[in-house]
Order: structure tokens, then C-alpha cells, then sequence
């Protein structure tokens, strides 16, 4: 914990540095269009972030298709990716682009025996849908109302 710490308290010093050793090699005009057209990628990126990255997660969930972590944490990694392009730097910008990848992870969902979402939780045996439900009755009878003849 004490060195993520300090990797926080030091990114920005790296990033900085970076900068200025890319800035002495070409020059401050493009390190500045680029630090720009970061920055524009990431505004464009979290405004186009909308509800649909967690609808299509809810989809599959919903449908129980395999997928994996990595898929499930797509919505959070597109907006870590938004925020890091935004965040002046370019050590920044590549690992924004290294989220942004389309990389396949293990597989969370292996069928019937790792993972199935639609799965009882406490263990009972799937039961087939023959349209039949089961349960208890009891049946109560009403008392029939007697109307009296009233008049008026």
C-alpha cells in the first residue's frame, strides 16, 4: 500500500519529465498538439460514454453467454481510459490505448459447472418447465349474503 502511494505521488513527476525530454527532442509545438488531441480523445470519449456499454454488460449477464472479467470490466475500463487520455502525458496515453485493446481474458463462465448465473444458489437440481406449477391450496367457500327486501 505504502508504494502504490508513493507511484501516485510519482506519476505525475514522471509524466512530467517525459514531457520535457520530448519536448527537447521535437520541439514544443507537437508534444503540445499531442497532449491536445489526448485530451480531446478523452472528452469525446467519456461524452460518447453512455448507458450502452452497461446495457450490452447487463445483456450478457441477463443471457448467460460466457464471458470474462475482463469483458465484464469493459464500461470501467473505457471510462479509466477516457480519464487517463484527459490526464496530460503521454505515459498516460498508452496506457489509456492498452485499455482501449480489445484483449480476451480467462473465461469466467465454464457451463454447468463453473459460474452459471441461472444456476440455483442453494444447490437444488434444475427442474424442467413443463408449464405445471406446484403449491398448496386451501379452498374457502363464502358464505352466501342474504338480501333482505327492502323497501323504501
Amino acid at each position: 500500500m505504502k508504494y502504490l502511494f508513493l507511484l501516485v505521488l510519482a506519476f505525475p513527476l514522471i509524466e512530467l519529465a517525459t514531457l520535457i525530454a520530448l519536448a527537447g527532442r521535437f520541439g514544443g509545438g507537437p508534444v503540445f498538439l499531442t497532449l491536445l488531441a489526448g485530451a480531446l480523445i478523452g472528452v469525446l470519449i467519456l461524452r460518447n460514454q453512455q448507458l450502452g456499454a452497461l446495457l450490452t454488460l447487463s445483456s450478457v449477464m441477463r443471457n448467460g453467454q460466457q464471458t470474462s472479467l475482463w469483458q465484464l470490466l469493459w464500461p470501467l475500463r473505457y471510462v479509466f481510459a477516457g480519464l487517463l487520455f484527459i490526464f496530460p502525458g503521454v505515459i498516460s496515453d498508452v496506457l489509456a490505448l492498452l485499455l482501449l485493446l480489445p484483449f480476451k481474458g480467462p473465461k469466467i463462465m465454464a457451463g454447468p459447472i463453473g459460474g452459471d448465473f441461472r444456476a440455483d444458489p442453494f444447490g437444488r437440481p434444475p427442474q424442467r418447465d413443463d408449464g405445471t406449477i406446484d403449491g398448496e391450496y386451501t379452498r374457502v367457500d363464502e358464505q352466501p349474503t342474504q338480501l333482505t327486501d327492502r323497501k323504501p
